[in-house]
């Protein structure tokens, strides 16, 4: 497997539909590193739990863009120092918000390029950028054509047929 370094511009993609489906959604979070049960195992909703997921909580806005970006480039570099035995660092990043409509098929498609030249290294699974790729996926999933439309829950077992076939 080859990696290499990302372009700037496309980590601005990414982090501009993040700031854009924040716009008709939720803010685009995610935990790092993950929390954890261990000071409460036997009680997920314990008082520690919620202070140690309140302290691990991060998200994207225009403050934050620029340690995100330098967060993700940082990430895709250690996976090219891995793949190469390398030790250079990455150039300084400054966000630069991209016009337009992200289109979640297009944000998808830049995520998975993203990860399969950041994941050459053994900790790219506890990543925090991991992390953020998972967190922005699923904002883009929930934006592509008719999937509001879809059941939540399968009853029916002809659910794979189209209306037009069950019709006949």
């Amino acid at each position: 497997m080859s990696a290499f370094e990302v372009p700037n511009v496309h980590i601005d993609a990414l982090l501009t539909a993040g700031l854009r489906f924040a716009e008709t959604g939720y803010p685009l979070s995610w935990y790092w590193p993950s929390p954890t049960a261990a000071s409460d195992p036997g009680n997920w909703t314990s008082s520690e739990l919620q202070l140690e997921s309140s302290q691990r909580r991060r998200s994207l806005s225009l403050q934050t863009a620029g340690r995100v970006g330098a967060m993700l480039l940082a990430e895709n570099r250690a996976s090219v120092n891995h793949r190469y035995a390398e030790d250079e660092i990455e150039e300084p990043y400054l966000f630069t918000w991209l016009p337009g409509t992200p289109d979640p098929i297009v944000v998808l498609k830049a995520l998975a390029c993203y990860e399969y030249q950041s994941c050459e290294h053994p900790g790219w699974r506890g990543s925090e950028a991991y992390q953020f790729c998972d967190a922005l996926r699923l904002q883009a999933i929930g934006r592509l054509p008719r999937y509001s439309d879809a059941p939540w829950i399968i009853d029916d077992a002809d659910v794979f047929l189209t209306a037009r076939a069950r019709d006949r």
